[in-house]
């Protein structure tokens, strides 16, 4: 993780570069003074500074010793989103990068407290690096960030989400030899142990006893232990309101029976270790909430195995019951993510009555042919949610998109041998993945984020420096930081 340390003024620490905006009017005199302040004016005077949107201008000035100014343009600042900070300040750093830089000194570019945020978030979330196991690593990395004026309050828990989004990376980038269930149980446990959240895991075995034979299904065919496991953070005594966060978990992905090929249009095998995301982010945000010490009730719940091919996996024609009661005909064994979140949500609602489950998963192949890499797929059955949902993904730059669950695409996943079947072809099969859901969630409030498409893969996000995104863990923080005030 970067180090992010506060000085009194942006020459008080030595750094490689010194970031300063360039946008009409912005008086950086307030930052810069004496002689450095003059030549700066001087450049602006003869159009030297470039002005548009994302690009650079360097110099260097000499005030007892070089300074080299990294001038950042900001462009037409009436036009300036969030989001678009974000990104300039993450363009920033990947600059910066190329040029060996280890240090960084910069001061708020607006005074807007959003603003400020989305300006930190950018620096940070750039500055991320996956130190990945390989002999030699040359990888130009960010080590620190000096940062004065900002605004009391929010640097604390901007630091704290990111580094959390940094170890959400970090869980998606390993292998999948690494990342097991039985890894996922013991960073859960280290979680639980520091902030003393209670937790309770489950193996496959005990699953199946209580009844969960979707989850048994997808478990079997791997020799690798699975873990359903569940975390209980209670922030507000005062309430008996519960929020559920349910991630899906597979830590590899081979489709099963139903194989996958080596390569798709829509993903490559080897990727299938980011299957595990939806757990990743729930894993994280238990660990944030905490750290940050959220007024509400939250479950996280991780059902987390592998999906593989073997003699005692599950088959197409299998049909399963599930810890609802419901039967399931299986057409295809790489439709689990559901079958796995279908037990997830019958526990939650079971064992804890929330008032609100919030599903997260790398769910379907489809939500990357409809959406691409730049929207989260959005499901539900409450609107007012799913606005404040959508609200949440537009502030945070992670941004959804609704889908509907009309009944006509119910009809796709109706089966003549059982109550449901798991895959309803693959037309508006993202939509027919959110039915599926639906069917177990009943009256509860829910929410379901289909982030396949936005997990990882992700370009052109200059914030987002390698494709992984951790996406997830930001927008759904946000979420639930307003009904924490509503709460």
């Amino acid at each position: 993780m970067v180090n992010v340390k506060i000085i009194t003024n942006i020459f008080s620490k030595e750094a490689d570069y010194y970031i300063l905006p360039v946008y009409k009017n912005f008086n950086f005199r307030k930052f810069v003074s004496g002689k450095i302040a003059d030549e700066i004016a001087s450049l602006i005077k003869k159009n030297q500074i470039d002005y548009d949107y994302c690009k650079k201008s360097i110099f260097n000035f000499r005030d007892g010793e070089i300074r080299k100014i990294f001038f950042l343009g900001l462009g037409v600042v009436e036009n300036l989103t969030t989001e678009k900070i974000r990104q300039a300040a993450g363009f920033a750093i990947k600059e910066l990068k190329t040029f060996n830089a280890k240090s960084i000194s910069t001061i708020p570019w607006f005074e807007e407290i959003d603003k400020q945020v989305a300006q930190l978030e950018g620096l940070l979330l750039a500055s991320y690096h996956y130190q990945a196991p390989k002999k030699e690593n040359k990888e130009k990395t960010i080590e620190n960030i000096y940062i004065t004026n900002f605004k009391k309050g929010i640097l604390g828990d901007t630091v704290n989400i990111c580094k959390n989004v940094y170890l959400l990376r970090d869980l998606m980038n390993m292998p999948s030899n690494i990342v097991t269930p039985s890894y996922i149980e013991q960073k859960a446990k280290e979680i639980a142990r520091q902030y003393k959240l209670k937790i309770k895991v489950y193996s496959k075995e005990q699953a199946r006893d209580m009844g969960m034979g979707a989850f048994y299904a997808v478990a079997k065919g791997s020799n690798e232990p699975a873990k359903f496991i569940v975390m209980e953070y209670n922030g507000n005594k005062k309430s008996n309101k519960k929020i559920a966060l349910l991630g899906k978990g597979i830590t590899f992905d081979s489709g099963g029976i139903s194989l996958k090929p080596q390569s798709s249009p829509l993903s490559k095998i080897e990727d299938m270790r980011f299957d595990m995301s939806g757990a990743g982010v729930v894993l994280y945000l238990m660990k944030t909430v905490a750290e940050l010490k959220l007024k509400l009730n939250i479950i996280g719940i991780m059902p987390v195995t592998e999906n593989l091919p073997s003699g005692s996996a599950y088959k197409p024609g299998d049909i399963l019951k599930t810890l609802s009661g419901k039967t399931v005909e299986v057409i295809s064994t790489d439709a689990e993510g559901r079958l796995i979140l279908a037990d997830a949500i019958t526990y939650a609602i079971k064992n804890y009555s929330p008032y609100i489950i919030i599903d997260i998963a790398t769910l379907t192949g489809g939500c990357v042919v409809a959406l691409g890499h730049y929207a989260t797929g959005l499901m539900g059955n409450d609107k007012e949610l799913i606005e404040e949902m959508k609200k949440s993904g537009e502030e945070t730059g992670e941004r959804m998109w609704e889908l509907p669950l009309w009944d006509e695409y119910k009809e796709q996943i109706k089966s003549k041998n059982a109550d449901l079947k798991n895959y309803g072809g693959g037309d508006a099969a993202t939509i027919t993945a959110g039915c599926f859901l639906k069917e177990f969630a009943g009256d509860v409030k829910w929410l379901h984020l289909d982030i396949a498409g936005t997990a990882y893969g992700v370009l052109n996000k200059h914030y987002i420096p390698e494709g992984v995104a951790g996406t997830g863990l930001r927008v759904i923080f946000n979420f639930l930081k307003k009904l924490e005030k509503e709460d």
